[in-house]
């Protein structure tokens, strides 16, 4: 569509230009886009589709560029973690905290860790660029624990140095996003007769997580036995907490969910509730309900715009309704009550309510002064 757009012939360097434009809309996922656009290029290439198809990444391996006793214990350390059974997110991770600081090292002529010290541990974190605060603690946390195992090691001779490196930052308060009332009142006004088997799938989808406050990840893991149809509830383990959660059904979202059931899912033998709609039929990510989500307010796609969205809006709601902050916890499926608070300045009604004391209020008039 791109190159039809523009009216040129299809070439690796259009391909590559289209997808630098493309790349801010993508997100997290850009690698992906990335790896299945060099598959098709290679397609181009030879003819081939090879679904086995690895393409070779387009710039060496940094570590490799380290020297020698400052990569090898790198490298031992990260095979130490795959051993440990760590998930290969972590041990990315690991990765690339550590060999951040490894460069950091060898650019400045340090060919082994046995003569760094606490002012040059300094020295990198000062230097050290994130875009946000969290994101260098994070890293910093990484690089603390790798230091750790330097000693362990007896690659360093301080046990002390990882404190050379702050392990936390200063709290900051987000503004909450929500939906709007005009747009929930858009997604309540959807003509559930005219909607197609796979578009009912995303509604009910939707619906879940407008009124009952439920993670992308939980409802894509939803399967039936997780439905109670007599006591109007879903019961669930959080996945990202394992803690256990019910929740009342409501009617509405329980029309919506047995009419998906009964008319539009798919008849395959499948425990989850969604599933894809071609085969083979699988689970979904949790991606789909972010697709779900644009599917009917289209307008909100946007970087930073994902599908929780849809619980902060079902928290600010229950908020709005005087429910009390700890039933608000509850069902959110939260360990404390503290998250809460976040929600608070959304309550615009009540929060008028809260008229500062004048106790302390000095106001001078004309030679006199007037005491609140």
């Amino acid at each position: 569509i791109y190159t039809d757009m523009w009216g040129v012939r299809l070439s690796e360097s259009f391909l590559w230009n289209w997808f630098e434009q493309e790349k801010p809309l993508l997100g997290t996922g850009w690698s992906a886009y990335k790896r299945a656009l060099k598959q098709f290029i290679h397609y181009l290439k030879t003819g081939l589709i090879e679904t086995g198809y690895l393409p070779e990444p387009n710039k060496t391996d940094r570590m490799q560029e380290l020297p020698d006793e400052i990569r090898q214990p790198l490298e031992t350390y990260l095979l130490l973690l795959k051993r440990e059974g760590w998930k290969q997110s972590t041990v990315a991770m690991q990765r690339s905290s550590n060999l951040r600081f490894c460069k950091f090292l060898a650019v400045n002529g340090y060919t082994s860790f046995s003569s760094i010290d606490a002012t040059v541990v300094r020295e990198f974190n000062n230097q050290d660029q994130h875009s946000t605060a969290e994101g260098k603690m994070a890293y910093n946390c990484r690089i603390r624990s790798f230091l750790l195992y330097l000693y362990d090691a007896g690659l360093i001779n301080t046990p002390t140095l990882f404190m050379a490196l702050p392990s936390m930052s200063a709290p900051k308060r987000r503004i909450v996003n929500t939906l709007t009332d005009e747009e929930v009142r858009k997604i309540k006004d959807v003509e559930v007769d005219e909607l197609s088997p796979k578009a009912l799938r995303d509604y009910a989808i939707v619906c879940i997580a407008l009124t009952m406050g439920f993670r992308a990840s939980d409802i894509v893991a939803l399967k039936y036995e997780n439905i109670d149809w007599k006591e109007h509830s879903i019961s669930i383990a959080q996945t990202k907490t394992g803690k256990l959660l019910k929740m009342p059904l409501p009617v509405s979202t329980g029309n919506v969910l047995f009419r998906y059931l009964s008319t539009a899912r798919p008849k395959v033998r499948s425990r989850f509730i969604f599933i894809h709609h071609e085969m083979p039929y699988s689970s979904l990510k949790r991606n789909v309900c972010t697709a779900a989500l644009l599917r009917f307010l289209p307008q909100r796609k946007a970087p930073g715009k994902g599908f929780h969205i849809t619980r902060k809006t079902f928290a600010t709601n229950l908020l709005r309704g005087a429910t009390r902050q700890d039933i608000i916890s509850d069902s959110l499926g939260h360990s404390t009550d503290e998250t809460v608070y976040t929600y608070l300045s959304l309550d615009e009604e009540r929060m008028y309510q809260c008229a500062l004391s004048l106790e302390d209020v000095k106001l001078s008039i004309k030679g006199g002064d007037l005491y609140a």
